[in-house]
């Protein structure tokens, strides 16, 4: 994963599309899928230690609820990246490139795709970090052509 590894814990943000994709991967297959519509990020306990939705980990992987005070962090990079890691998911649970309706924020459109795919009735946690590493590699491609 480019030198990240996916440990709750760690502070450490990924700096790529892929790799965020990859400690996304990881944390579902490590802490589970959640399959709700109630709002998870409310309520008692660390979120990078309980499951979570397929958007829920990419978010914990962009570095929510894992964040040191004493660490200094690029949150233009992180949002920058973390948009790229929902546009490459978008488009891959998709099929083709997603095409909001007129009128609609992409980034916002992007992640009602990625929440839908997620709240799916018998989606799996395997299914679920299967496709985010699918995702991961479509972008790992991507960002070692460019």
């Amino acid at each position: 994963m480019h030198g990240i590894r996916y440990a709750p814990d760690s502070v450490l943000i990924p700096t790529t599309a892929g790799a965020l994709l990859e400690w996304a991967a990881a944390h579902i297959a490590h802490a589970g899928l959640y399959q709700s519509r109630h709002h998870l990020f409310s309520g008692p306990g660390r979120l990078a230690h309980r499951r979570c939705s397929v958007g829920g980990a990419v978010d914990i992987a962009a570095g929510r609820d894992r964040m040191s005070p004493d660490r200094t962090y690029d949150m233009n990079a992180i949002a920058a990246v973390l948009e790229d890691a929902y546009r490459v998911l978008a488009d891959h649970l998709h099929g083709t490139p997603v095409q909001p309706p007129d009128g609609t924020d992409p980034q916002k459109w992007r992640r009602v795709i990625v929440h839908q795919w997620s709240l799916a009735p018998g989606r799996t946690a395997q299914e679920a970090a299967a496709t985010l590493r699918d995702a991961a590699e479509l972008a790992n491609v991507a960002h070692r052509l460019f």
